[in-house]
């Protein structure tokens, strides 16, 4: 965490757990709970490339990894391929 975000692991944990309580344990994509052994990521509503905030528990929720995280990721990944031809074309 400390190289992408400069949050370290110890902070990175305890929003985690803060995030966790105010949402009971629940992935804020579907709103299900973690299976039996499966432990939910902590993820950044907004992408922080797209402006979201890096440590704000308002753009921070608990998410499966898949298929919720695995979907979400490849909707941004899209975006993100998609500004960067933009740039490209000097639009």
């Amino acid at each position: 965490m400390r190289e992408r975000y400069g949050v370290s692991s110890g902070a990175w944990r305890a929003l985690k757990r803060r995030v966790a309580r105010r949402d009971n344990g629940c992935c804020y994509v579907c709103g299900g709970e973690p299976a039996e052994g499966e432990t939910l990521q902590l993820d950044h509503k907004v992408p922080v490339a797209e402006g979201g905030s890096i440590t704000d528990l308002d753009n921070l929720g608990l998410i499966h990894a898949d298929p919720c995280h695995a979907d979400k990721s490849k909707r941004e990944a899209l975006r993100g391929n998609q500004r960067r031809r933009a740039r490209q074309q000097g639009g």
